[in-house]
């Protein structure tokens, strides 16, 4: 990681290792909607990968986040197949995946999630396997919306926004600020880092341990 602001090398890996404190051999659904830091999530797993400690991961990508990242890399480096936000098509299946991933995931993490599905998610929406699953399970979620400039002040997402804090069961993280590969400023607002949000995670499943 490098940048203004950016935490040093030694501290970065304090940082996730704390993270990954709490998350070891816990069942995390990570759902991958189409938004450009989708692109980093290679990276992601391969740091975990190669670390101590960390969780049992399924990697769900939407069908606009394999516009983003290769669902054929990400199957490499997890380790095993990635799996499709889409309900199954004429194929015969012998379970139904929503319940199944539900049933499955000790806790939930969106990131990054886009506009879009940041709205499906508040509104009760359940329009893919993900989707329904996060309506329906019990499990903790942590949220990292990314968002284009001005989103923050749109009356629409401050209504989302509003809808997820009174869920119990859901953390949203606010993004962060950076530059924005369409207008060239610093009114992007990327997701909040994903150690961050592994590690909000992992306090969400020790504090339901320790209630």
């Amino acid at each position: 990681m490098s940048g203004p602001g950016a935490p040093s090398a030694e501290t970065f890996e304090a940082q996730l290792a704390d993270a990954m404190h709490g998350l070891d051999g816990r069942r995390v659904a990570l759902v991958v909607t189409g938004s450009l830091s989708a692109a980093y999530l290679p990276y992601w797993l391969t740091y975990l990968s190669g670390a101590d400690t960390h969780p049992e991961l399924r990697v769900l990508l939407t069908r606009t986040a394999t516009t983003m990242v290769s669902p054929t890399a990400v199957s490499a480096l997890l380790g095993r197949p990635v799996e499709s936000d889409a309900w199954p098509g004429d194929e015969a299946v012998d379970h139904a995946p929503h319940v199944e991933l539900a049933e499955w995931a000790d806790g939930f993490l969106v990131h990054p999630c886009t506009f879009s599905y940041l709205g499906r998610i508040a509104t009760g929406l359940a329009d893919t396997p993900a989707q329904l699953a996060l309506q329906t399970s019990s499990a903790p979620k942590v949220v990292c919306p990314a968002l284009p400039p001005g989103t923050l002040d749109a009356p629409a997402y401050q209504r989302h926004e509003a809808a997820l804090k009174e869920r119990t069961d859901v953390v949203l993280l606010p993004p962060g600020r950076g530059r924005s590969v369409t207008t060239g400023r610093q009114d992007a607002l990327p997701p909040a880092q994903f150690s961050l949000a592994l590690g909000v995670l992992g306090q969400e499943l020790r504090g339901r341990e320790e209630s």
